[in-house]
């Protein structure tokens, strides 16, 4: 494999990283040998073609590592083939600071939730030296209107239950031309025997009930299992291409703040998000690593941290489709898993549900069921430090804080990426450098200017602090903050200070414009850890979680917006709360305001 200059941190000398396509390096055990990216602690025995790599977690059907890369090439070979869809049929961007020529191959779009066809359908399309665009199964019709309006995916595979919705997003779309020539595949999730051979008896039923039923003939011609069969006898081998500057992904942001934008990674920014990811991973401790699943894969957070990861480490993952807590409880002890990759709801929910009572009781050893949990990780919104210690104190494993970007993947600090907090440096915010994640992001020149400078820092939009020691502290985003009279509020701040108490679930905190006054207020939006109270104990509530703020914050982060009490705190499938829902009206429940109208300062 060729080598390439990965980055350089400020007085840190060049080092060489591997440059290949994704597919190929994942396979390739890179983690074999100590390098400048793997240390003698990390390093991993070359993974046997019959590990166990992913897990139904609900049938016990295995993916082993021989399996998924034979499936990945034939599936490779049947998008080409079938398709025509030709690796070098690129359409080129215009050249960013960091890239010089973005390059975008034909797109496959895959809307899955997890499963084991996933990583087989994910790793075909990068053998094949396409595009891939990962799309979440809760968007609805118009949402993923869009999608195909910027991304235009030659072949699409969906699940059974997103069908209506995917048709619906095509039949909206104005270029019927070219969406009439997409294939649509299905993958129907709760029926799915994959890695399994449909059984013969499952196969004559079908053809034998053809001509009565249409809908099930269909159903047959358009399984994503056509892919698998159609040229099983002429494998497909990666394409060579630059790393550098091909596009392996077009994921989509979140859409906090405004319409969902494309963000393109190339494979080699994939490459060296896993590689960092490792380098850091200090709960390995040379053991054979089983992973929880259910962290969306079609998310980055769960794409590199779970579904990648998993390769080249030989870590075996058990995919569950959605997030259940009582089957995330259950599955920990039976399976014994190592290490959680959680979002933040999750760890909340750790901390503070009744329902994980029974498994933190510990035996006259002092172990629980999460005795086999070294650590966790979380990720994709913040979570406050007294989350983090509750989950300790009543499971015992550590919660790391992760931290990365769609458009940058992740690193650690050990790395040595390089960071400037930026105050008044005309022309520029807070900014951290971009290299790791090129290419930038798709749909036009706008998006990519905002995002980067010319020199090529990619502006993160996060607040933090820097100290003597390089330690780095970030405290919330530049979109979120609330203005309150010429001050700066975090409300991820206000939100740690209210989910320390043990009456509350959950918290949400979003600002209110007060015309009268021209100034935002902080509104918290609560979940009431019983919720069955009646008014006036809510009131009680409200005026105790007053209290609660002022005694932790400054006197200008006051709840002064009011408390509400919601069913629900609106968040995104990774866990980051949408706070322009409660902004904007969206998000209605019990309202009480804590301080009287008259009581706002006109000095804070």
């Amino acid at each position: 494999m060729s080598g390439a200059a990965a980055w350089t941190g400020r007085g840190a000398p060049t080092v060489a990283f591997a440059s290949a396509n994704t597919f190929s390096w994942l396979f390739s055990n890179p983690f074999e040998e100590e390098s400048d990216f793997t240390p003698s602690q990390q390093r991993v025995p070359r993974v046997e073609d019959g590990r166990p790599l992913f897990v139904d977690e609900a049938n016990g059907h295995i993916l082993t590592k021989a399996q998924l890369r034979r499936d990945a090439l034939s599936l490779a070979s049947s998008l080409q083939s079938l398709h025509g869809l030709d690796p070098h049929d690129l359409q080129s961007l215009p050249p960013s600071p960091n890239c010089h020529r973005p390059e975008v191959a034909p797109v496959v779009l895959i809307q899955l939730p997890n499963c084991l066809p996933f990583p087989s359908l994910l790793l075909g399309t990068l053998a094949a030296s396409l595009t891939a665009t990962l799309v979440s199964p809760a968007l609805a019709s118009k949402e993923i209107g869009w999608i195909l309006q910027t991304a235009r995916p030659r072949v699409i595979i969906t699940s059974t239950t997103c069908l209506p919705a995917m048709e619906a997003a095509i039949r909206s779309q104005k270029d019927r031309l070219f969406f009439d020539s997409v294939t649509v595949y299905t993958v129907d999730v709760a029926g799915e025997t994959y890695p399994s051979p449909v059984p013969i008896a499952e196969k004559q039923e079908k053809e034998k009930g053809r001509d009565k039923n249409k809908d099930k003939d269909k159903e047959t011609k358009n399984s994503w299992r056509r892919l698998l069969t159609a040229s099983r006898h002429h494998v497909s081998t990666p394409g060579r291409f630059d790393p550098a500057t091909r596009a392996a992904l077009i994921l989509w942001s979140s859409g906090t703040s405004g319409r969902s934008k494309g963000v393109l990674l190339s494979h080699q920014s994939l490459n060296f998000s896993v590689t960092s990811l490792w380098h850091d991973a200090d709960f390995y401790l040379r053991k054979r690593q089983r992973w929880l699943g259910f962290v969306p894969f079609f998310h980055v957070y769960g794409l590199l941290n779970l579904l990648l990861l998993a390769i080249p480490t030989g870590s075996t993952v058990y995919t569950l489709p959605a997030f259940k807590l009582e089957t995330v409880l259950a599955a920990i002890p039976r399976l014994q898993i190592t290490y959680l990759v959680l979002a933040p709801p999750v760890a909340v929910a750790l901390a503070k549900s009744p329902i994980v009572e029974p498994y933190a009781k510990r035996d006259s050893r002092g172990r629980n069921r999460f005795s086999s949990v070294i650590a966790g990780v979380t990720g994709g919104a913040p979570l406050g430090h007294d989350i983090i210690a509750q989950v300790f104190a009543r499971l015992g494993f550590r919660i790391r804080m992760g931290y990365g970007l769609t458009e940058a993947g992740n690193w650690p600090a050990a790395l040595g990426v390089e960071v400037m907090i930026a105050t008044h440096v005309p022309g520029e915010r807070g900014l951290l450098p971009a290299e790791i994640g090129e290419p930038g992001e798709l749909s036009g020149p706008s998006p990519t200017a905002e995002a980067l400078t010319p020199h090529g820092w990619l502006r993160t939009g996060d607040v933090g602090t820097i100290n003597l020691d390089g330690s780095i502290r970030l405290t919330d985003r530049i979109k979120e903050l609330i203005k309150v009279r010429g001050f700066q509020v975090p409300p991820a701040e206000i939100e740690a200070v209210i989910c320390s108490s043990d009456e509350v679930a959950d918290a949400g905190v979003a600002a209110v414009y007060d015309a009268e006054r021209a100034t935002e207020w902080p509104r918290a939006f609560v979940v009431a850890a019983v919720r069955t109270q009646t008014h006036s104990e809510l009131k009680a509530l409200a005026y105790r979680l007053r209290d609660l703020v002022e005694a932790h914050t400054a006197r200008y982060k006051r709840l002064r917006g009011g408390i509400v009490f919601v069913d629900q705190i609106p968040k995104s499938p990774s866990g980051k709360i949408l706070r322009r829902m409660m902004k904007e009206g969206q998000v209605t429940g019990v309202e009480f305001q804590v301080y009287e109208p008259t009581g706002a300062p006109s000095k804070l």
